[in-house]
C-alpha cells in the first residue's frame, strides 16, 4: 500500500510549505489527498494546493496588527485574509479616521 503523499501529492504541497496527508492509504482510494497551509494561516484542500488565509487582526505574524489598533482604543480589519499588510485601524463611532498599515 503507497500512499498518495509518497507517490505524487507531497512535492505539490511541500513546493508552497504546506503538509500533505493521505487519509485513507488504501489503494482503492486516490486522490484525496490533501494540502494543509502552516500556522498561523488556515486552508486546506483536496488533491491540489490550499489558498492560505490569515486574519492578520487576529493572528500573530510578521505582517499582523500585534495589538497596534486595541492599544489605541480602534478596531482593527483586515479586509482580505488572502494579502498581507491591508489591515487597518479605525476608530470607533462616532469618530471616522482611519490609518492604513505600511
Amino acid at each position: 500500500v503507497v500512499k498518495d503523499c509518497a507517490t505524487c501529492a507531497n512535492d505539490t504541497c511541500s513546493s508552497v510549505g504546506q503538509t500533505c496527508n493521505d487519509p485513507n492509504p488504501s489503494v482503492l482510494s486516490t486522490l484525496d489527498w490533501t494540502c494543509t497551509c502552516p500556522p498561523p494561516y488556515t486552508g486546506v484542500a483536496i488533491a491540489n494546493q490550499a489558498t492560505c488565509l490569515i486574519d492578520e487582526c487576529v493572528e500573530k505574524c510578521p505582517t499582523c496588527s500585534d495589538n497596534t489598533c486595541s492599544n489605541a482604543s480602534q478596531i482593527c480589519n483586515d479586509p482580505d485574509h488572502s494579502k498581507l499588510s491591508d489591515w487597518t485601524c479605525t476608530c470607533p463611532p462616532p469618530a471616522t479616521q482611519s490609518a492604513v498599515t505600511a
